[in-house]
């Protein structure tokens, strides 16, 4: 069945699996926060998420076949994908809200479209997808309240952009690198995720030492630790590729616009914190921007390429 073919009632379970993954990494960010440092919520979340990814390939059978070279490839774009990211991310909800930070990260497709357009050559930036970046931009400013010099919170708005920079080189170097490697999805997420914990292991131990309690069973701290490296480090993403198989990947990046609004909803309800009348806006304006900036001039029959193994597009945190 092609995945036009297949009824919203077969994916659409999955598709909002992953955005409440994703969107409520968010969440379990800001309670990881309460009892480890930013590099040991980014390794205990990777860590965690390995081995379900492991788990996952073994009842698939579909150990890992790869050359020096791919593993190479792999760790390259995982460093932009995982490493810096999981570190970033929790720096920025030191200083900003879960909501503005999710809100933000819908800005991740707009980077990927500038890395590939300077890190590939072949893949020429349309007048379209320049306005789309300009919008996306504009759309920025808006979210974070930039005119209100009291309220806005640079460092963590700058660590939250740089972060889903990284995605985009990430995003890019997956195209680049991994363009050609052949490999069901979670074998290929499993390694980038395991290469990602082992890279981060040292800046965690070096982080500092937990807070007391931190590793409690009737602390929250590491039950959000847990929560983020199960459902938004591994099923999330596995959810996400059961869609693109099922009803292809356009209908799959929807998610962009289900995270944000699963991440405010929690923000506000669990976390007690405030929507800004802006902060709508200027994700209204950063969607727009991210729809310009992934249009592409109609062409003939291409080859496949290999979506980013850490995180499509869309995502995600």
């Amino acid at each position: 069945m092609s995945p036009n073919a297949t009824p919203m009632r077969a994916w659409l379970p999955s598709l909002v699996i992953a955005a409440l993954g994703w969107g409520s990494s968010f969440l379990f960010i800001k309670i990881s926060l309460r009892g480890f440092t930013p590099a040991q919520v980014g390794f205990g979340r990777l860590t965690v998420g390995a081995v379900v990814l492991v788990a996952i390939v073994a009842a698939y059978r579909s150990w890992p076949r790869f050359g020096w070279r791919t593993v190479g490839g792999i760790a390259v774009t995982a460093i932009g994908m995982s490493v810096v990211p999981m570190v970033l991310i929790p720096m920025a909800e030191q200083r900003v809200t879960s909501i503005l930070a999710s809100l933000l990260n819908a800005t991740t497709p707009l980077w990927t479209a500038v890395f590939v357009a300077l890190l590939i050559p072949a893949e020429r930036t349309t007048k379209a997808q320049l306005m789309g970046l300009l919008v996306g931009a504009g759309g920025i400013a808006v979210l974070v309240g930039a005119w209100d010099v009291h309220e806005f919170s640079l460092g963590g708005t700058l660590l939250m952009l740089t972060a889903t920079a990284f995605y985009g080189v990430g995003g890019a170097m997956s195209r680049r690198l991994l363009g050609r490697v052949s490999a069901r999805p979670e074998t290929l997420a499993m390694t980038q995720v395991g290469l990602s914990a082992v890279m981060l292991a040292p800046v965690a131990l070096l982080s500092g030492s937990p807070e007391q309690g931190a590793f409690s069973p009737s602390g929250s701290a590491l039950w959000g630790l847990l929560c983020l490296g199960v459902f938004g480090t591994s099923f999330a993403y596995v959810m996400f590729w059961r869609v693109v198989k099922m009803a292809g990947a356009t209908t799959a990046a929807s998610v962009t616009y289900l995270v944000p609004v699963v991440a405010t909803t929690l923000g506000i309800l669990v976390l007690g914190e405030t929507l800004r009348w802006y902060q709508p806006l200027g994700v209204v304006i950063v969607l727009a921007g991210v729809w310009l900036a992934g249009r592409s001039p109609r062409k003939g029959p291409h080859p496949r390429i290999a979506e980013p193994v850490g995180a499509p597009e869309a995502d995600l945190a």
